[in-house]
Order: structure tokens, then C-alpha cells, then sequence
């Protein structure tokens, strides 16, 4: 493998020991997406977050534990050292050391057994480790409290969104609370979105039990893509949604499959204090498709604009979109 490429290797694992154990600002996940963007590295940093989803596994590898400890073991300055004298660490301990290293970066995070507040701006997302190896990614504008003790662990979602990576625990059950709503899992991965409208919880692995806090017996969601929405008086649906579309902010993208234009404004919206307003109501249930970097709005405006053939004026921190 020549220079390029594993540079590009060791560049795709920093990024993401970055975006996976720290507050990450908005120029940062610009700076991100101007790397990305660059030929090859999307591939590149997808190949080592597949790697890292399976970190539990590779832990049980001893060849690539042992190349990912010595990966994490060296000095920066003495691999450097190493890299002058023409050695250059395999490809293997590359990804196992991007796999691992989130893991072992993110102990400086450990919560149990105490209860902290997080909360993130506008445009900026925030990963939570704790200690029982549960992660909760946060999303832009958004504040939870956890509460991590020996006989439960509880997190209360004050407002907005986030996506829980849970931990198999029996003695310590693991609830999410949002307003009413309360939502129990175990070895499970969900997504959940508190807005003013509505509670979103939507299953993308495992199982949860969803509690509306209505009266009503809890609902059981147990395939990937299950959707329940709780409005504001308490009442529950279930639907079934995209799982890509609803996670892919994870990922510091929108995708959006078929969505009425209303509603990816909206969801653009979140990402930026800059606010994006359709002034042509009829417009409001046409339907986009497309993939976007979260913040990015003026890919995001372009490319609605030349859909629907609107026009764009700018008045301080709005962006107003009509046909005339």
C-alpha cells in the first residue's frame, strides 16, 4: 500500500476518535466534511466506524487486540521516529487501533456512579461514555442528565435528540425518560427525539419497551425501523420508518427519502443558527430526496431551490425561498 493511502488510513482513525470522545464544534465538523469530501476517505473513515461498531468482537481477537494495544501503547513522536527509519505500522493494527482506540480514549468519560448534565449548541454533537461500556451520542441542541448508580441507570432527555448505544446489564435496568414517556432497553441501540410536538423513538436494534405514560399497558418494539410517536397528550403510534433517515445524523448527514419539503427545512434548520424559511405554503408536502451535510445549508438551499425552482433572498440570519 503506498504512502498516500495509509496516511489516509491513519488520518480516518483520528477522525474518529475525535468525533466519537468529545464535544465537537461546528468547524471541526466542517473541517471533517472538507477531508471527507476528498477521493477516497469516505470509504476510508466508513471501513474504520464498521470496524469500530464491531470493537466488542475484535476484543475477543488476541492478534488484533494485541496490534490495536500497541497501536494506542505508542508515542506519537516515537512512531514518527519509527515511520523516519522506514517502518510503518500494518494496515490490520491501523483499523484495530481506530476500532479500539474510542474505547480506551472515552475512559476520561466514566460516570458511574455519578449523575452529570450534557448539553450541546446549535450545530454541535457530543459523545457520553459510560462506565458499564453504554454510549449516548447527543445531538445539536440537545440536554439530557444521567443518573448511573448500582441498582439503575436512568437518563432524562430534556430536549432534543439522541442515540443510545446500551449496554446488557440485569441488575441495573436502563430507562430513558422524555416528558410522560419512558422507554426501557437492554443490549439495545434506539434513537430517541424530544420535540415540542412530539416524543420519536425509533428501534434500531434489540428491543425496548416504550411507556407512554398514559394509563395504557407499554408498547414492545423488537424489529429494526419500528417507530413509536408519542404526542403531547399521550397518545401512541406505531409506524415504521427508514433507519438511515432516521439515524443518519449520527453519521453528520441528512438523508432524506421522499420527505415533504415542510419537514426537511425543519430538520435543516436544526443545524444552524442561520434559518431557512418557505415562503410558498403550497410547496410545503413536496417531496425530497437527497443526502446532505448536516450545517451544510448552502448545498441544502441550492439544491431545493433548483428543484422546485424558487429563488432565494438573504435578510440577516434568514434565508427566505419563493417562486417569485
Amino acid at each position: 500500500m503506498g504512502t498516500d493511502e495509509e496516511r489516509a488510513d491513519e488520518q480516518a482513525a483520528e477522525w474518529l476518535a475525535r468525533l466519537n470522545n468529545r464535544s465537537v464544534t461546528t468547524e471541526e465538523l466542517e473541517e471533517f466534511y472538507r477531508w471527507r469530501r476528498k477521493p477516497g476517505n469516505a470509504a476510508r473513515y466508513a471501513e474504520i466506524e464498521s470496524l469500530w461498531r464491531q470493537a466488542r468482537a475484535l476484543g475477543d481477537d488476541p492478534d488484533i487486540a494485541a496490534a490495536a494495544r500497541d497501536a494506542l501503547a505508542r508515542p506519537r513522536l516515537e512512531r514518527m521516529e519509527s515511520e523516519a527509519r522506514g517502518w510503518r505500522p500494518s494496515r490490520r493494527a491501523v483499523l484495530a487501533g481506530a476500532a479500539l482506540a474510542p474505547v480506551a480514549a472515552g475512559a476520561s468519560w466514566l460516570l458511574l456512579p455519578m449523575a452529570r448534565a450534557y448539553q450541546t449548541a446549535t450545530g454541535e454533537q457530543l459523545v457520553v461514555s459510560l462506565g458499564d461500556g453504554s454510549r449516548i451520542r447527543l445531538n445539536t441542541d440537545s440536554r439530557l442528565h444521567v443518573d448511573a448508580g448500582d441498582t439503575g441507570r436512568r437518563v432524562t432527555l430534556e430536549r432534543g435528540q439522541a442515540f443510545f448505544e446500551v449496554k446488557h446489564d440485569p441488575a441495573r435496568p436502563f430507562e430513558v425518560r422524555a416528558g410522560k414517556a419512558a422507554i426501557r432497553a437492554a443490549g439495545t441501540q434506539f434513537d430517541v427525539h424530544r420535540s415540542d410536538e412530539a416524543v420519536q423513538v425509533v428501534l434500531t436494534q434489540g428491543s425496548v419497551s416504550v411507556d407512554a405514560g398514559a394509563g395504557v399497558p407499554p408498547t414492545l418494539l423488537k424489529a429494526a425501523g419500528e417507530c413509536a410517536t408519542i404526542g403531547p397528550a399521550g397518545a401512541l403510534a406505531v409506524s415504521h420508518v427508514d433507519v438511515e433517515a432516521a439515524t443518519s445524523w449520527t453519521t453528520g448527514r441528512l438523508v432524506f427519502h421522499a420527505t415533504p419539503l415542510a419537514n426537511a427545512i425543519a430538520e435543516a434548520n436544526r443545524y444552524s443558527r442561520t434559518r431557512i424559511e418557505l415562503e410558498d405554503p403550497s410547496l410545503a408536502g413536496a417531496k425530497v430526496n437527497g443526502s446532505f451535510e448536516t450545517g451544510d445549508m448552502d448545498s441544502f438551499v441550492a439544491a431545493v431551490s433548483a428543484l422546485f425552482d424558487l429563488k432565494k433572498r438573504t435578510q440577516e440570519n434568514r434565508i427566505l425561498l419563493s417562486r417569485n
